[in-house]
């Protein structure tokens, strides 16, 4: 503890002359060298003073070889000194009092030799007597100050011994310039000691706010909640990665405004601050048509005046989480199933397949074992289509080069299709993109679609042409795929319904109506997500939407 006490009185010792060499400049050497300049030019003028003879002041009235012996001594001096200060060498605290010490003395023989304070010298004095106050405060400076008031009075009476007089006129001036040269010294030093202390406490201050600056900037950074800070006119002045990243990551975003990036979001600004701000609401939003994102509105400062705080959360996350709960709960039930459903649907099965082979089986009863079989097969198709989806819960994620990924899935499905490949079409405007997907799952998720535009779009099959496109949204993190087809689309009454489970709109009771709700399941598996796009002109459009893709560096400048 006594360690660690010295330690904190030796930092705040250092951190206190530190501060005094701040109090008069950041450099301490710079009023030293104008007052090493100020030294040449008394220096100067007085020279020239003495040499011409015309001025009226008294200089070296009463010894004249002693005053120009001074001033020769002392022109040299002042000279040496610019060169000093100038190299800072010797040391700043030896050469402050160096040339105080020598000013008071040379000032003291000026003053002697030209018969006292009646030559008007003597205010001259005060300058490098206070000066180791301002510069360097300490009882060292005081001392200086008591020696110069002493020797000042010393001087004059000295003076008055040697011319006989008896007046106490000049003793009284003496000491009335004696008192306000102390007075002066004191005051300053005191003051700036005051000023030194309050740089220290400055200074202290800066480095904890700094450091606290620091500090919530290594906590945003951290955050996984985007946080955009945006002033009244809605420019962004600063962006978390999280943030950065959620929208597109922007390589031109400080000062910019929010509306060049996210104009949904800026949208929602603006009538939050016109209407509701300072209360903190939330807005669901999807970004640039792909990402859904939750915002958070909150007001720093004074309304009008202060700061907005935007916080971002992509609901990815979320329903990431809600879908491997989904699937726990799924496989759960799935295992129920096959135990209380499979074995006796089996049973069933293998009966009416016993009893289609008898030999005495009428022609309608033939039919009824028929439909029997038919249905048992469907019912068994539909419970491993649930069982598969519930052994999908946890994805393999790969890194997958989209296009090169799906010019091998296109030569695929035509080889095991009705389609030839001119009627499929693909259009990638991103030819490096990659993304994370489960490559079984995404091969599983293309040809449900696929399958379906060829079974349901068209009566006839050869009219159908399928399109696949894919592109970058501005702005966003996320990657676009459309499958378009030019068939019958989907009634408006149904589209609610299109990935509910066991929903379907074949009429010829050949479809489980799982293979929708089976693809958007293993895209929420998989982080992304899948939705019905209804097309103006007529048609279907599935869209696939990948977050977390990447982009090559051109890409996304052209973006």
């Amino acid at each position: 503890m006594q360690s660690g006490a010295r330690t904190a009185g030796t930092i705040e010792a250092e951190e206190y002359t530190f501060a005094q060499d701040l109090v008069v400049s950041a450099d301490r050497w710079s009023p030293l060298q104008l007052y090493s300049l100020y030294r040449l030019i008394l220096a100067g003028v007085l020279l020239i003073t003495d040499l011409s003879k015309a001025s009226s002041l008294l200089l070296g009235t009463l010894d004249t070889h002693l005053f120009s012996s001074a001033l020769n001594a002392y022109v040299v001096i002042a000279i040496f000194g610019v060169f000093l200060t100038h190299f800072r060498s010797p040391s700043f605290k030896v050469q402050l009092y160096t040339h105080a010490v020598v000013d008071i003395i040379f000032l003291l023989v000026v003053v002697y030799s030209s018969g006292g304070l009646n030559s008007g010298l003597g205010i001259l004095i005060l300058l490098p007597v206070i000066l180791p106050s301002i510069l360097n405060p300490s009882q060292g400076s005081l001392l200086l100050s008591a020696l110069t008031v002493i020797a000042l009075l010393a001087t004059e009476v000295a003076l008055k011994m040697n011319l006989g007089e008896t007046s106490s006129s000049a003793l009284f001036h003496t000491g009335v310039l004696s008192l306000f040269i102390m007075m002066v010294s004191m005051w300053a030093g005191s003051w700036f000691e005051k000023a030194a202390h309050t740089a220290a406490l400055a200074k202290r201050r800066g480095i904890d706010l700094a450091n606290l600056s620091q500090l919530n900037q290594s906590i945003l950074d951290q955050l996984q909640t985007g946080i955009v800070v945006l002033d009244q006119n809605a420019q962004i002045r600063h962006l978390n990665p999280t943030a950065w990243d959620m929208l597109g990551q922007p390589e031109d975003w400080r000062d910019s405004t929010l509306k060049q990036f996210a104009p949904e979001l800026n949208a929602h600004l603006n009538y939050w601050l016109e209407n509701i701000s300072p209360k903190v609401v939330s807005y669901d939003i999807k970004h640039w048509k792909s990402t859904d994102f939750t915002m958070r509105l909150s007001q720093l400062g004074i309304r009008n005046q202060g700061v907005v705080l935007m916080y971002l959360e992509d609901t990815r996350m979320q329903r990431e989480k809600q879908q491997d709960v989904k699937m726990a709960s799924l496989g759960q039930l799935t295992a129920n199933i096959a135990h209380e459903i499979r074995n006796p649907l089996g049973a069933i099965s293998h009966a009416a397949q016993l009893l289609s082979e008898s030999p005495i089986l009428e022609k309608a009863d033939e039919r009824m074992v028929q439909i029997i079989q038919s249905n048992s097969t469907r019912m068994n198709t539909t419970i491993e289509s649930v069982l598969n989806l519930s052994r999908k819960s946890n994805p393999h994620r790969e890194n997958i080069q989209l296009k090169l990924w799906l010019n091998n899935f296109v030569d695929d499905f035509v080889q095991q299709s009705s389609l030839t490949k001119e009627q499929i079409n693909l259009f990638i405007d991103i030819p490096d993109a990659t993304i994370q997907f489960d490559p079984t799952h995404l091969h599983q998720i293309m040809w449900n679609l696929c399958r379906n535009a060829e079974k349901y779009a068209k009566d006839d099959a050869a009219d159908l042409h399928i399109d696949i496109q894919g592109n970058h949204p501005p702005h966003t993190r996320d990657i676009m795929l459309n499958i378009i087809d030019n068939g019958k689309g989907v009634e408006p009454s149904n589209i609610e319904r299109l990935f509910e489970p066991f929903f379907t709109t074949s009429t010829e009771g050949e479809g489980t109506g799982l293979g929708l709700f089976m693809a958007r399941e293993l895209c929420l598996s998989n982080g992304s997500t899948l939705e019905y796009v209804k097309l103006p002109a007529g048609g279907s459009c599935f869209r696939l939407i990948f977050s977390q893709s990447k982009l090559s560096k051109k890409n996304q400048n052209q973006n």
